[in-house]
């Protein structure tokens, strides 16, 4: 896609303007947006540094992970240098800014220009830096919307734009103006080729001594390749990471998400409940107009209400049937009150703790035996390799990771009880929509969904 975005190469030579629409200033740093990123793999700079010189290319800069690079016409010191010199915003808010996960700022420069960026896990989406129009930068928000779960983006900048969105602090944003987000200047690969002749000359002067190195590198290199042949070197570099990174473990958590249910009421100032779908994170209510507004709606939110509705999940011309979206924190299961920002750590799953396959069947699976007595129906796939792929009889100490699901009136849920191996990834409750808001559906009749997956030793270790 880069090749093709360079394709026509300026006339005579001569190499284009530099684009200063992209290029804004903020206190005493040059900022630009809308470079163009793309992957950056091992052994490919500089054949994508000659590609981007013959196209009028000037600077680039590189993400901290080394997976992306992003090119810019403008010499890297067209603004002066050090402190003066062009900076990456994309990466200026990475490095400064980013809480990880999915974000999106967005935000007006001036009166005919506006400024998107997208990032994912501290990385810059390509496609998703650009500076324009408003209905430019509008567009490319849409487009990314509709690609992810709009409900987890974090979204900072102008509320036009975005609607409910947390203001940029640009104090935070340029505190610290590092090296790794300015822009350089892209080397020259014909200068090298020079030195890199005149080095062959040195090479023959050199030459038993780097021999011998090739002989030391190529010991370096079977060794390296032994390890990353080893399953159990593999897996083991890798595992615990991610056992730490699961969320939503035990009973503790299905306590914590049957408590945000509880704090959303099942109408609000002539707006009817009609889903409720909680994570370990937060609780995800929709809402259906029965009668009643917008202001009067977001005036009767319940205390465990993250922000403001979400006004853009409803066709412009229906506002008689409008549908919202609203966020809620999870109860603290010991205070008894919504979860504060800084809530106590949580529980994590550890490979010495977890159990043998026999004795999830003789404890969890029993427990679904006996729910499925009740009206509840369940399911559990088979048990896969987690955190890896590959035989399971290979590995020294493999885990095992298999998915289920709870299906039940919710009058049921009390009789649940999750293990510490056990650990779920929503809750979700619907309630019935054809009901007037003077007839709710009575919550014997209303049903629930649990969807997890349980965490056992693959062997005895």
């Amino acid at each position: 896609m880069f090749k093709k975005r360079l394709n026509d190469k300026p006339a005579n030579g001569a190499r284009p303007a530099v684009d200063h629409s992209r290029i804004f200033q903020k206190e005493k740093v040059a900022l630009v947006a809308g470079l163009h990123w793309v992957p950056l793999t091992r052994g490919e700079r500089s054949k994508l540094f000659s590609t981007a010189r013959a196209e009028g290319e000037h600077s680039y800069c590189i993400t901290p992970d080394g997976t992306q690079i992003g090119f810019f016409s403008s010499k890297p010191t067209g603004h002066g240098k050090g402190r003066g010199a062009l900076a990456s915003l994309a990466l200026l808010l990475a490095q400064n800014y980013s809480h990880g996960g999915e974000e999106i700022f967005a935000f007006h420069v001036d009166a005919r220009r506006s400024c998107l960026i997208v990032l994912r896990d501290g990385q810059p989406v390509p496609g998703f830096d650009v500076i324009g129009s408003a209905e430019t930068v509008r567009e490319r928000i849409n487009t990314f919307l509709q690609l992810t779960d709009a409900g987890s983006v974090r979204r900072l900048g102008a509320v036009d734009l975005l609607g409910n969105v947390e203001e940029i602090d640009w104090d935070l944003v340029l505190d610290e103006v590092t090296a790794k987000v300015r822009l350089k200047k892209i080397p020259d690969i014909r200068q090298i080729l020079v030195l890199l002749a005149v080095s062959a000359v040195l090479f023959l002067a050199v030459f038993g001594a780097i021999t011998y190195k090739l002989a030391r590198d190529k010991k370096i290199a079977e060794e390296q390749a032994r390890i990353a042949s080893d399953p159990n070197i593999v897996y083991e570099s890798k595992i615990d990471g991610d056992l730490t990174a699961i969320t939503g473990i035990g009973q503790a958590s299905l306590r914590a998400m049957i408590g945000g249910l509880k704090q959303i009421p099942l109408q609000i100032n002539g707006w009817r409940l009609n889903k409720v779908e909680c994570t370990p994170a937060l609780c995800n209510a929709s809402w259906i107009r029965s009668y009643g507004n917008f202001a009067e709606f977001g005036h009767a939110l319940p205390p465990s209400a993250m922000g403001q509705p979400q006004y853009d999940v409803f066709k412009p011309d229906d506002l008689t049937s409008a549908r919202l979206v609203t966020q809620h924190r999870l109860e603290n299961a010991e205070a008894g009150h919504a979860t504060p920002p800084a809530a106590p750590a949580a529980p994590q799953l550890t490979r010495a703790a977890l159990p043998l396959p026999k004795a999830v069947s003789a404890k969890f699976f029993s427990t679904l035996q006996d729910l499925s007595m009740m009206d509840i129906n369940v399911k559990v796939e088979p048990a896969q390799l987690f955190g890896g792929q590959g035989d399971v009889n290979q590995l020294v100490r493999p885990v095992l990771s298999a998915a289920w699901t709870i299906e039940g009136p919710l009058w049921t849920l009390e009789n649940i009880v999750l293990e510490d191996y056990v650990t779920i990834d929503t809750f979700t409750v619907e309630l019935d929509t054809e009901k007037s808001a003077a007839n709710l559906a009575p919550m014997e009749k209303t049903r629930y969904k649990l969807s997890g997956k349980y965490y056992a030793k693959g062997k005895d270790f």
